[in-house]
């Protein structure tokens, strides 16, 4: 009797350590997001210095073309950080039912985004009537009505063609539409090449916002507070080494150190969420809820952790 006792205890031990060590293993391991374009320096120099790894994780970087991805799979537990998501993204997803926070900004990019068409071909005073290629629902759509609001126009006074950004530019350069909505690095290789004429980029009308985003569960969660030093510890990297920054940018995206360089001056990353950011994320919330892309109005309060 005494000996089934002993065996029995030493099986529950057994049991526990296998446990624990599955919850250890588990929660030593942060799934993040990867995505070195638009032009997110953070999150490169952040992969190439290993912060993140020196925390005492195991990272598992996952690349993601579009933001509800990120949302799902985060909602799913296969993603446990999103350091840069469009705003209208984070939002959508928000108003959508989708349990995340914004933890921080990530990049604030006006002049990052813009309306261009084939040099010569179209100007702002002409935009009524005018074929423009743009994803309905984005951070562009946002930038697209304040322009026409500019010139004295609505989305009524145009033709929009829904399509994602590279799918525009195509249709841009066949003739399909006459004009389209680019963003940052594209934007400057095609200007350069002499290849598009941008009309108005958004200086002065958007903040360009992307945002970094984690399940609520997570807010506050060790994993978050290790992804929010390293990030602060890339931020200051780059402002210590900016001529290496940018040369690991050229190799690593494939540009132009002039696109990369003409991009850089555009770009400013800082994680705090000025009243500024606020006020804009109203009005963005605002936008897709008139514009019905959004049905619920949901408040800053609602998408912001802190």
């Amino acid at each position: 009797m005494r000996r089934k006792v002993v065996v029995t205890v030493w099986v529950l031990i057994l049991a526990m350590t296998v446990s624990l060590g599955e919850i250890y293993a588990e929660t030593s391991v942060i799934s993040i997001a990867y995505n070195s374009m638009p032009f997110n320096l953070p999150s490169i120099v952040e992969r190439q210095q290993g912060f993140l790894a020196q925390e005492g994780y195991e990272i598992q970087y996952n690349t993601f073309l579009v933001g509800h991805a990120m949302t799902e799979a985060m909602i799913s537990g296969d993603l446990d950080i999103a350091p840069v998501m469009g705003a209208t993204s984070t939002i959508v997803s928000k108003a959508g039912g989708r349990d995340i926070k914004v933890i921080g900004c990530y990049s604030q990019a006006p002049g990052g985004f813009g309306l261009a068409a084939l040099p010569g071909t179209l100007s702002l005073n002409e935009l009524r009537g005018a074929k423009i290629a743009v994803p309905i629902g984005t951070e562009v759509h946002v930038l697209l009505g304040k322009i026409l609001a500019e010139q004295g126009l609505t989305f009524k006074d145009v033709n929009l063609v829904n399509l994602l950004v590279p799918d525009g530019i195509a249709a841009l350069q066949s003739g399909q539409v006459d004009g389209t909505m680019v963003v940052e690095p594209v934007m400057s290789k095609l200007t350069q090449a002499g290849k598009i004429e941008v009309l108005r980029d958004g200086q002065g009308l958007i903040g360009g916002l992307t945002l970094s985003v984690v399940p609520s569960s997570l807010v506050d969660s060790p994993k978050v507070k290790a992804f929010q030093k390293a990030h602060e510890q890339s931020i200051a990297y780059m402002a210590e080494h900016y001529e290496e920054v940018l040369a690991m940018v050229v190799s690593q995206m494939n540009l132009p150190a002039s696109v990369v360089e003409n991009v850089a001056a555009k770009y400013s990353f800082q994680s705090e969420i000025t009243e500024q950011i606020r006020l804009e994320l109203d009005e963005t919330i605002e936008f897709l809820f008139q514009e019905g892309i959004i049905r619920k109005r949901i408040s800053v309060e609602e998408l912001l952790a802190y």
